[in-house]
């Protein structure tokens, strides 16, 4: 009787055993099933920055934090359409040179007045000012090849200022006024002087607001005394760089155009004839001084000539008549007696 009842100890024992063990599986099932839905469940969770309830990587956007701006910035421009804002090489260079340009034209016309008012209006169409204007006399950097037949009725210089951006038409424009015997233009980069002048002129405000902060803490008369004067010379030198940054701008800004008008092309060199070296060259400049000399010379008799007339109609006779009238001279008494014998 003993036997069967062993044998009911060991399959209620056997039994409990897989009872326990069948337990276990089954919770460890379920932790994995809810950690599964738990995460499931907060990368569906609905939040301020991903209303649907989406995530990050479902929305096809990748998971970087705010503070990545620049590179979603780049990711952006890498995925533009090529060319849709691009900027070819050749404008950027020609955006980042500050060009100051200048030209000259020489025109022959049949009547110098008439030729020196289309050249007024060609200017103010343009948005354009006059500079300076010679009628018969020319300026000295005038393509002249012979300055002795100017005359009122033979030649006319007339110096404007354009924009930039419109130089090229106003030449084009003052074709129709004569004909063109010569026209040059030039350029220069003034980048780098702009550049350095503003950076001088921060410098020097920073050191005047220096100067003045060590002005309002003098303490007695000569450093205050001292303090003025250099605030002075500093601002002084601060208006003179702020003048010349202006005339730099000005330069960029507006171009001048030297107009030539004559009657004769002769008087009007050739382009690109040049005579500065060599025993010609010497010999014309040597030419052009001698005659310069003679200029001289003949300007100073000239203005001294009125002076001799007075002096030969008034002093020649006074001094004829002094001469005349002067007291004569006696002979000197002889200072040494004949000794007696």
């Amino acid at each position: 009787m003993k036997r069967p009842h062993a044998r009911s100890i060991v399959l209620v024992s056997t039994a409990a055993a897989a009872l326990l063990a069948l337990t276990a599986c089954g919770g460890s099932v379920n932790d994995s099933s809810a950690g599964t839905v738990a995460s499931d469940s907060a990368a569906r969770a609905p939040d301020a920055k991903n209303p649907n309830g989406l995530a990050a990587t479902e929305q096809g956007a990748p998971a970087a934090p705010e503070s990545g701006g620049g590179n979603a910035s780049g990711s952006q421009s890498s995925t533009a359409k090529p060319g849709s804002n691009a900027v070819s090489p050749a404008s950027l260079r020609a955006a980042q040179q500050q060009l100051a340009r200048r030209a000259s034209v020489a025109l022959e016309v049949k009547n110098i007045n008439e030729a020196v008012a289309k050249v007024r209006s060609t200017t103010i169409a343009a948005d354009g000012i006059v500079l300076a204007e010679n009628i018969g006399t020319a300026d000295k950097d005038a393509p002249l090849a012979d300055s002795s037949q100017l005359t009122a009725t033979t030649y006319g210089e007339i110096t404007v200022s354009v924009p930039s951006s419109k130089l090229d038409a106003v030449v084009a424009d003052l074709g129709s006024v004569g004909k063109v015997i010569r026209s040059t233009s030039s350029s220069e980069d003034v980048g780098s002087q702009i550049v350095d002048t503003q950076s001088r002129l921060e410098t020097m405000r920073v050191s005047i607001e220096r100067v003045r902060g060590y002005l309002a803490n003098a303490k007695d008369l000569n450093q205050t005394v001292a303090l003025e004067a250099e605030l002075t010379r500093r601002q002084a030198d601060l208006e003179s760089m702020e003048a010349q940054l202006a005339a730099l701008k000005d330069s960029v800004a507006m171009s001048p155009v030297q107009v030539s008008l004559t009657t004769r092309p002769e008087v009007i060199a050739p382009a690109g004839t040049t005579d500065d070296a060599g025993f010609l060259a010497g010999l014309k400049g040597g030419w052009k001084a001698f005659t310069a000399s003679v200029q001289v010379v003949l300007t100073i008799l000239g203005a001294l000539l009125p002076f001799a007339v007075l002096f030969a109609l008034v002093g020649v006779p006074a001094w004829l008549w002094w001469r005349r009238h002067r007291p004569a001279r006696t002979a000197p008494a002889a200072n040494a007696t004949p000794s007696a014998g």
